[in-house]
């Protein structure tokens, strides 16, 4: 009977926890585009990151999913540490909506989610709506864990034994707060646990003095999922890891001082509903809006502790473009001139991936790794407001010369970007080559060493012609890339004589040919900006 019972339960909470990833993946993906004009919400008013961290949880349905995302932005560079910590503040509360579901009596609801939700998705032919779809299904999914949790619970009711084990959590809060936490820690989901609870109090078996402790342990156990994706990133989303979990520390000592020292307890209670499991979606509900009000205020607080804690200055990339400035659009002879300044920034770091990308070649750390993606994310999303600024521009009433110059920083602007994605694919042969235990010669290495010097050299002059707004450097380009040229050719010819005398593995010899073939290519492209900032000049 046990046994049965055991599986049950754990099926039911796969089953929910299994639901609540379907209905959160989906959503984000349906939710997507959207990201970036969050962002820029956040970035107009503090008191609107609590919104935006409590509405974007709502609608992804997982605040370990919005915590992860607001470290990732951090880590890019698109948001302070301040507008973090709000943002985490909100995610607290939006999180809450998943047990205000869960706590009424869903059952009859899962079946028919289950099968709208895949008859959207089998028939629809867009990928949104096949999205909504899954969205739909993953909630049917949660509802018939739940269901099938609540079933499995129900004959232990009449099990003293079970009962007396649950109520040790209302007697020694203490212990409830570390079940709490570990359950959380263990299923990487504070919503799969206030799950458990609310099964656990539908089936007659957790009185709510013996939930509540172990709601609060729930809210520091979330934290881990922020932690844990902290790792390998910068200084700044570390310390936004950590203070979503000061902050619900610091919250889990104000309502152990309201239930169990100022004894408020019975008085909660009594207002947060009429059965268990309303009483733990009201309770967990009122902790995190009670503590978001208390300690918003104190953000610079939370800030100073973490920076205390993570000391240090980041070296970050900043994803948006900082030279293009909209009231600039009347004056086009001015708007294209800052273009060019941005142009410039994001050469910069296009050279700064190729490094990197050689450097990763050298040794293995996923440091550098993460450097080389974020880069490329913020070249991607800088040439994205390049080409929409350089746009605006083009619809005000411009003369031939003027015409042709935005042609011309068009041109670059998708160049400078193909220049990334080739540093990123040198990344990902590097991957491939160490998955495959391949090994270069001492020869092939230095051949591509000197490849490598020499489109290094040619993205110095570029940047120098840029900056300085020489032609003679621009020119220098084309005498730069003629090098590169005959390199590629000799290394070429050398690598088929290896491979004809069995003096390197043929897979090998993919990766050297694939690498030196990128090199080539970023000289090609280095070539072609350098031309058309000399059609700009003449």
């Amino acid at each position: 009977m046990y046994f049965k019972l055991v599986l049950e339960v754990l099926g039911g909470l796969a089953l929910f926890i299994f639901g609540i990833n379907r209905l959160s993946s989906s959503l984000q993906k349906i939710t997507s585009n959207r990201l970036k004009s969050v962002i820029n919400i956040v970035t107009k008013r503090s008191w609107s990151t609590v919104l935006v961290g409590m509405f974007t949880t709502m609608i992804i349905q997982s605040s370990s999913a919005t915590s992860v995302m607001t470290v990732g932005f951090v880590n890019a560079g698109l948001m302070t540490l301040r507008q973090a910590i709000g943002i985490v503040m909100g995610a607290n509360i939006g999180t809450t909506i998943t047990a205000q579901i869960v706590s009424f009596k869903i059952d009859i609801l899962a079946f028919p989610l289950i099968i709208i939700g895949f008859l959207i998705h089998f028939i629809a032919k867009r990928r949104r709506l096949k999205n909504i779809g899954m969205t739909i299904i993953g909630l049917g999914i949660l509802f018939l864990g739940m269901t099938i949790m609540k079933g499995a619970l129900d004959p232990l009711k009449d099990n003293e034994s079970f009962k007396t084990f649950l109520l040790l959590f209302s007697k020694n809060p203490f212990y409830g707060i570390l079940a709490g936490l570990g359950l959380t820690v263990l299923l990487q989901s504070s919503s799969a646990t206030i799950g458990l609870l609310i099964a656990l109090g539908s089936a007659g078996l957790l009185p709510i003095e013996a939930a509540i402790p172990i709601l609060i342990g729930d809210n520091i156990g979330t934290c881990s999922t922020a932690i844990i994706a902290s790792i390998g990133t910068t200084i700044t989303a570390k310390r936004t890891a950590f203070s979503h979990l000061v902050f619900n520390l610091f919250g889990t000592v104000i309502f152990i001082l309201i239930l169990y020292v100022f004894r408020l307890q019975p008085y909660i209670i009594n207002f947060s509903g009429n059965s268990v499991p309303h009483q733990i979606a009201n309770i967990h509900t009122s902790f995190n809006i009670i503590t978001t009000v208390v300690l918003f205020p104190l953000i610079g607080f939370f800030e100073k502790i973490v920076v205390k804690i993570f000391p240090g200055k980041d070296v970050t990339v900043h994803k948006n473009a900082l030279h293009l400035d909209k009231r600039l659009l009347q004056a086009p002879p001015l708007a294209l001139e800052q273009s060019k300044k941005e142009l410039t920034r994001v050469t910069k770091i296009a050279h700064t991936m190729l490094k990197l990308s050689f450097e990763r070649l050298a040794k293995r750390d996923t440091n550098i790794e993460n450097k080389i993606l974020d880069r490329e994310s913020a070249i991607d999303s800088i040439t994205e407001d390049i080409i929409r600024y350089l746009t605006r521009i083009s619809q005000k009433t411009l003369g031939m010369r003027l015409s042709n110059q935005l042609t011309n920083l068009m041109h670059i602007a998708y160049d400078v970007e193909r220049t990334g994605d080739h540093a990123e694919s040198i990344l990902y042969l590097i991957r491939v080559k160490e998955d495959n235990n391949m090994i270069l010669g001492q020869v092939e290495t230095g051949e591509l060493n000197q490849t490598f010097d020499k489109v290094d050299y040619m993205f110095k002059t570029l940047l120098v012609g840029m900056e300085d707004d020489s032609l003679v450097k621009l020119k220098k380009c084309e005498e730069i890339e003629i090098q590169i040229d005959a390199i590629v050719k000799v290394a070429r010819t050398n690598h088929l004589i290896r491979l004809r005398n069995e003096e390197c593995p043929p897979h090998s010899g993919v990766f050297f040919a694939d690498t030196i073939l990128h090199l080539e290519r970023i000289g090609d492209l280095l070539y072609a900006i350098s031309r058309n900032l000399i059609e700009i000049k003449e």
